[in-house]
């Protein structure tokens, strides 16, 4: 865990010096732009995922989304006039991985989408666990059986399911911690 924590600090320190250089060149690079042709549009992998916005090669030199790219490393854009911002502070807990079930996790707005799952998945748990639960009276009356086993056997999961998916929500929470 220490090599990706370090390995986590090293791209974000990478990436503060590299924004840092070519901060002050941006203004003149996109008045430089402005009517040049496009001769190329690639797709933009970051962390092995394939960003949704395309970049584009223009008068030879690659030019990437900054939204896309910053939203999928979890750096902060904001927009100040005619100065775009980008805060890259905090960004060595961005790339810190989180194992949660085998599956690694990156960035924040991975653990928030697994959040709402695992939130939505304990919903469905629990409603279901109250509906057999109000089976119970029924069940006493049919004898050891099958059914009555099959019945028993489907609360224990649920019941099992609901503990799961609440140790695994206690991880996420506790990861998101980091990323305030």
């Amino acid at each position: 865990m220490k090599i990706k924590r370090l390995a986590g600090f090293t791209i974000a320190f990478a990436l503060g010096i590299f924004i840092a250089n070519v901060g002050g060149d941006v203004s003149a690079q996109v008045k430089s732009l402005i009517g040049k042709k496009v001769t190329g549009e690639y797709s933009i992998v970051v962390n092995g995922k394939t960003l949704s916005d395309k970049g584009a090669v223009i008068d030879g030199r690659a030019n990437v989304p900054l939204r896309a790219l910053a939203d999928s490393i979890g750096a902060d854009i904001k927009v100040e006039g005619k100065t775009i911002v980008v805060s890259t502070e905090g960004i060595g807990s961005i790339d810190k991985v989180v194992l949660i079930d085998g599956i690694q996790y990156v960035t924040k707005p991975e653990l928030m989408n697994l959040k709402k799952h695992l939130e939505d998945n304990l919903i469905t748990y629990k409603n279901e666990l109250e509906i057999e639960l109000a089976k119970t009276e029924q069940m006493e009356s049919v004898p050891i059986g099958v059914v009555k086993d099959t019945w028993l056997a489907g609360i224990n999961t649920l019941e099992e399911k609901i503990k799961i998916t609440n140790e695994q929500l206690k991880e996420v929470s506790e990861a998101l911690k980091g990323f305030k």
